[in-house]
């Protein structure tokens, strides 16, 4: 799955981080409240763990501006606030669940495992395809030519948004946003560097394909000079 972190105890957040991606999800962290409620406002994540007191803004607003623009995906609120009140007020505002620190990480495991089921039932599939690569969000696999690849997360990331829309250019500062979270925390490079291992890997796994002939073959993530990235159109056209 596909997890927003937000906690600004960092070294809590890394270890939750750490935890949660040796169970194979995909984890964004956040310290910061408006940064984290623009990451809430521009990406569907299957689950969010959302603490309450933060800095610039607290869980329980930003919880309130999501619901408002219709941001339904499962929040589970994390916070040390353990009395009822608090508990209610998180709940009335639009958590799915509650948890009050300290936690169990096999009982947070268990909570989340919940909220994936209930956001899979909302979004019956998390597939997405593009000739011969398929994606599934929900069990966080990639398949070229029905051979599952490895990815790191932001690889990940990145190709799931170049399928969900694959006649969209993507600027740097856009990819820096919604793949790693800020464009403030991330260079060009970096973004330059993961664009072009996730294009390496995926045309090497095109050519290891028994259907599809080596001329057959394009770049699978078109620059588009001055602009940014795109899902090369070819690749659609492509049969297994």
């Amino acid at each position: 799955m596909w997890i927003l972190l937000v906690e600004d105890e960092k070294q809590l957040a890394n270890s939750v981080k750490r935890g949660l991606e040796e169970e194979g999800h995909v984890v964004e962290v956040m310290h910061d409240g408006e940064e984290a409620e623009l990451q809430g406002m521009v990406n569907n994540y299957d689950v969010v763990i959302l603490d309450w007191r933060l800095p610039n803004r607290d869980g329980k607003q930003i919880l309130k501006h999501w619901r408002k623009e219709e941001r339904n995906f499962p929040v589970l609120m994390l916070t040390a606030l353990g009395d009822l009140d608090y508990k209610v007020m998180g709940l009335d505002a639009g958590a799915d669940d509650y948890m009050s620190k300290p936690f169990s990480f096999e009982e947070l495991l268990a909570r989340i495992r919940a909220l994936g089921r209930r956001s899979g039932d909302l979004n019956v599939t998390g597939k997405v395809t593009a000739g011969p690569i398929e994606l599934d969000s929900r069990k966080h696999w990639v398949k070229v030519c029905g051979i599952k690849r490895s990815l790191r997360p932001k690889e990940f990331i990145l190709l799931e948004l170049l399928l969900k829309d694959p006649e969209t250019v993507f600027s740097k500062t856009q990819l820096a946003e919604r793949v790693w979270g800020s464009p403030y925390y991330v260079s060009d490079n970096t973004i330059e560097a993961t664009v072009s291992t996730l294009r390496q890997k995926l045309s090497e796994s095109l050519k290891e394909c028994e259907e599809i002939s080596f001329e057959q073959v394009p770049k699978v993530i078109e620059t588009i000079r001055g602009a940014g990235y795109r899902l090369n159109s070819d690749i659609i056209n492509i049969k297994e």
